[in-house]
């Protein structure tokens, strides 16, 4: 059976290592640091989940939340909030948008792994 493969986008290249760390050896992970490079990804390849930073230079991570799902192939993915944002009015926009969950940095192998796996399950 072929790896499930996750897109990640973050800015923070720290953070990026450390998914890579926590998720290299179960799925097929692909890195990227930007919303810009995320679409540039997706035009030619596929994702069967993706994990979100929201707080992003030029492009939010919510904007591009908004353009991933225009996209027919794009509208069932499952995408996971992973942010360092806090405060009630980030959480109320990301659990109102079309994220399956949303996690706050810093996330835990067993936390970030087990929101993985309930996403899948419920994409199949």
């Amino acid at each position: 059976m072929s790896k499930k493969v996750i897109l990640a986008i973050d800015d923070d290249v720290t953070q990026l290592k450390l998914v890579q760390t926590m998720l290299d050896q179960t799925y097929d992970l692909r890195v990227v640091k930007s919303a810009a490079d995320a679409l540039n990804f997706l035009n030619t390849k596929s994702a069967d989940l993706i994990l979100l930073d929201i707080d992003m230079p030029n492009v939010s991570g919510f904007e591009f939340l908004g353009d991933i799902r225009k996209i027919p192939s794009y509208i069932s993915v499952p995408i996971i909030i992973v942010s360092g944002c806090t405060g009630e009015a980030f959480f109320n926009q990301a659990r109102s948008s079309t994220a399956f969950d949303v996690l706050s940095k810093p996330v835990t192998s067993e936390m970030l792994t087990s929101t993985i796996e309930r996403a899948i399950a419920a994409a199949e």
